[in-house]
């Protein structure tokens, strides 16, 4: 079998889940990957003759493909900030939106502060900020210690320092004071599921994508008022959100003492909310 011949059986029977586009993408991770081919060269590489060892993964990764498993979790891999990070289903996979909240957040004059990701997963956001500020001191809490297994690795993959801690965020308590909170809690509701791919619904963890439709801004409040006691004054909260409960989230800062921006994704949607704390307000008591 030739990588060409592969190609054309996995267009043939993958073309009833994915788009053409996605096909093509899919087919250019695994050869890269598998063959160590540069994506430049695989349109020269058809008739490359695939040994038996690669085509058993090659058919492995198709078989499991079929079942609509995401090809990063296939790859056990991905690609966020120009970096690699493992996968598997106990992290949700990066997305772009998050990428891009990670940028936001670079363009301000973060170095040396102390940093604190809430519900890290695979330390994608705690590890690109402790990679592109080498000075700051970047701490990762989550409530998954699998997650957290995985986070670690990623750390040590990509060369950088991050104190991970396992914690319900719901259930913590620390007299450690931070500079900058950033978070990208769930905020999907279970009323949103009609609207998901059976790649995300099958694959990716519920506990790091869904909230009840009851309370769908929990993970917000929660951290907002922890931060009433761990966050400077004068400190900075960033949070990417559902952009239907952005008017609630940002009535719920300032009357909690923070001044709110926002910023839209690329498809034009409010997702992140940048927010200062400019005065203290006392912790909620339940």
């Amino acid at each position: 079998m030739t990588l060409q011949d592969f190609k054309l059986k996995m267009i043939s029977e993958l073309s009833s889940i994915y788009e053409m586009d996605e096909l093509n993408s899919i087919f250019n991770l695994l050869s890269e990957d598998y063959l160590k081919i540069p994506r430049s060269k695989i349109l020269l590489a058809d008739e490359i003759d695939l040994n038996e060892s690669n085509q058993t993964l090659f058919q492995s990764a198709l078989e499991r493909l079929k079942t609509h498993e995401p090809i990063q979790y296939v790859l056990g891999k991905t690609s966020f900030m120009d970096m690699e990070f493992m996968v598997n289903s106990s992290v949700l996979i990066p997305r772009p939106e998050t990428e891009e909240l990670v940028r936001l957040i670079l363009k301000e004059d973060l170095d040396g502060k102390e940093i604190l990701d809430i519900g890290t997963g695979s330390g994608c956001i705690a590890i690109s900020l402790a990679k592109n500020l080498p000075n700051a001191k970047v701490s990762a809490i989550d409530i998954s210690e699998d997650a957290l297994a995985v986070a670690k690795k990623n750390a040590k993959l990509n060369n950088v320092e991050v104190n991970f801690i396992n914690a319900d965020i719901f259930n913590y308590e620390s007299e450690k004071i931070y500079d900058i909170v950033v978070s990208n809690p769930p905020y999907v509701t279970e009323s949103e599921k009609v609207l998901m791919k059976k790649n995300v619904l099958d694959f990716e963890p519920e506990i790091a994508l869904f909230v009840d439709n009851t309370d769908p801004l929990t993970y917000y409040y929660e951290i907002i008022d922890l931060l009433k006691s761990n966050l400077n004054l004068e400190g900075y909260l960033f949070f990417e959100i559902n952009n239907k409960y952005y008017n609630e989230i940002k009535e719920h800062l300032i009357h909690n003492g923070f001044q709110v921006n926002s910023f839209n994704d690329f498809s034009g949607s409010k997702r992140f909310i940048f927010a200062k704390m400019i005065y203290i307000t006392p912790p909620t008591l339940y």
